[in-house]
């Protein structure tokens, strides 16, 4: 598999948000309905104590799939994002964006996509807004290093993952198990 310029992936999309600074620090935009008209669920986000921390590559089965608005509050994550529907002309190939607070980019990740990210930066926040609820039941790793993927994490870090992370399945698995 490899890796595919942004604007080749169909269904991703960038947003800058606009970031208005006062002697006061700074208030932001996370969503306008004018970006996209999508109905989203819920808010979810995550702090990464650890330059190097991976968190991914996941997604939600079937009709529990989620699309996610990803922003960056704190630090910097080069995320990383695979299609994974089987109709597409990108199926199996994957993108990154690095999103950081200074870069402000908004990031949104169609459903049908197996998501992740690294941490650049040492306590790093990042926000999600998701069109549909968390499943636990229903969410699947993907292992983040998988060979077949060849997915160019940035080189020079100590990494630092979750079982579950540690753990995850192959995309030969993921594809067999959904009948691909």
């Amino acid at each position: 598999m490899s890796k595919k310029p942004l604007n080749k992936i169909s269904g991703i999309k960038v947003f800058k948000r606009p970031v208005f600074k006062s002697n006061l620090g700074i208030f932001t935009e996370t969503y306008k309905k004018e970006w996209l008209d999508n109905k989203f669920l819920q808010d979810s986000i995550s702090i990464s104590k650890k330059k190097g921390t991976i968190r991914g590559l996941h997604l939600q089965n079937g009709k529990f799939s989620q699309g996610k608005l990803i922003t960056v509050f704190k630090g910097a994550i080069q995320d990383i994002f695979i299609d994974l529907r089987k109709d597409s002309d990108t199926f199996c190939h994957y993108g990154s964006l690095k999103i950081s607070e200074n870069n402000n980019n908004v990031l949104l990740v169609p459903r049908g996509f197996a998501h992740g990210f690294i941490t650049l930066e040492s306590n790093t926040i990042v926000s999600y807004k998701l069109d549909n609820f968390y499943s636990p039941e229903n969410e699947i790793t993907i292992r983040w290093n998988d060979p077949d993927l060849s997915v160019a994490w940035p080189k020079n870090f100590s990494y630092t993952l979750s079982r579950k992370d540690e753990e995850g399945i192959s995309l030969q698995e993921f594809i067999s198990i959904n009948k691909f």
